[in-house]
């Protein structure tokens, strides 16, 4: 009994030893493609260098993880796990539907198009007062757009995660942004922005990163 109970003594930190590295392994796989996609562009920013364009998305730096929210889509609930494990373009227009919102959500569509075999990888969000804002014609323009709604106070949990995030930012009605993989707001694209500019952060961004 002795003998076997100094056996297993002894191959027990070689296991534990061996059960850390996989962890790290694992850990290293997921993470670290995502820290260089968000070191790439803080680098690139702070170097006053682009990613291909003078007018680019705005970087939120640093990154702001969202937290917790609770709003309704067609499929069911409209949540923090939603936006986990895809990068996720988020457009949340005030008010009805018109001329911008319908033009930011074409320049959504269509880049996300333009990501040709990449394209899964990214999901569009849009936040509305009503679901009712988005007439059936609209809704048949832009298949697989993920419809959110709520209540004035559901709604507010996730609009005031924005808001704090871009404090030090000039304020930018209609903008567009993305949402990592892990959940955290890290770009803002101005409603000017050309599509094409949008489409290159974003290609630069699946390109470097592995998640998602």
């Amino acid at each position: 009994m002795n003998t076997s109970t100094d056996d297993l003594t002894q191959i027990d930190p070689r296991i534990r030893r061996i059960s850390r590295i996989k962890l790290i392994l694992i850990f290293a796989i997921f993470a670290v493609p995502l820290l260089f996609a968000s070191l790439y562009l803080h680098l690139v920013r702070n170097s006053g260098g682009s990613l291909g364009d003078t007018s680019r998305g705005q970087l939120i730096a640093p990154a702001v993880p969202l937290t917790e929210f609770d709003l309704q889509q067609s499929e069911g609930e409209f949540n923090l796990e939603s936006v986990r494990g895809s990068w996720t373009l988020l457009y949340m227009p005030v008010g009805d539907c018109l001329e911008a919102c319908r033009l930011n959500l074409y320049h959504m569509r269509q880049v996300r198009l333009a990501l040709n075999h990449r394209m899964d990888r990214v999901q569009r969000a849009v936040l509305l007062e009503s679901a009712a804002q988005l007439d059936e014609s609209l809704r048949s323009e832009h298949p697989g757009l993920l419809i959110a709604t709520g209540s004035e106070k559901q709604q507010g949990l996730l609009r005031d995660q924005v808001r704090m995030a871009e404090a030090a930012m000039d304020p930018l009605p209609d903008a567009i942004y993305l949402v990592d993989p892990l959940g955290n707001l890290m770009l803002r694209f101005p409603p000017d922005l050309p599509p094409k500019s949008m489409l290159k952060d974003l290609k630069h961004l699946l390109k470097v990163s592995r998640i998602g």
